[in-house]
C-alpha cells in the first residue's frame, strides 16, 4: 500500500505522485478521497482501476478501466 497525491484527473485518467516507479501496464487501484459529500452528509471516495501508462519514480499516471463511488466513515 502506498500513498500519494492526486495531481490531475480527467474522465479517461489520474495522474498522482508516488514514491516509486510502477511499471508500464501494471494493473492498479486507486482511491482518492472526494471533496464532495453525499447528501452533504456522508464523505464519498474514488475508486478506480487502471493500467499505468506513465511512470518516471515521482509521478505516475494511469488509464482508468473502472470506477465507483462508495461511502466511507467519518473521523470522529
Amino acid at each position: 500500500e502506498s500513498y500519494g497525491k492526486t495531481i490531475d484527473m480527467s474522465s479517461g485518467g489520474v495522474l498522482f505522485t508516488t514514491d516509486g516507479n510502477l511499471p508500464y501496464g501494471r494493473l492498479i487501484e486507486i482511491a482518492v478521497n472526494w471533496p464532495a459529500r453525499l447528501g452533504g452528509v456522508c464523505p464519498l471516495q474514488f475508486v478506480a482501476e487502471g493500467r499505468v501508462v506513465r511512470s518516471d519514480g515521482a509521478s505516475a499516471a494511469i488509464h482508468i478501466r473502472k470506477y465507483q463511488f462508495k461511502t466511507r466513515k467519518s473521523r470522529a
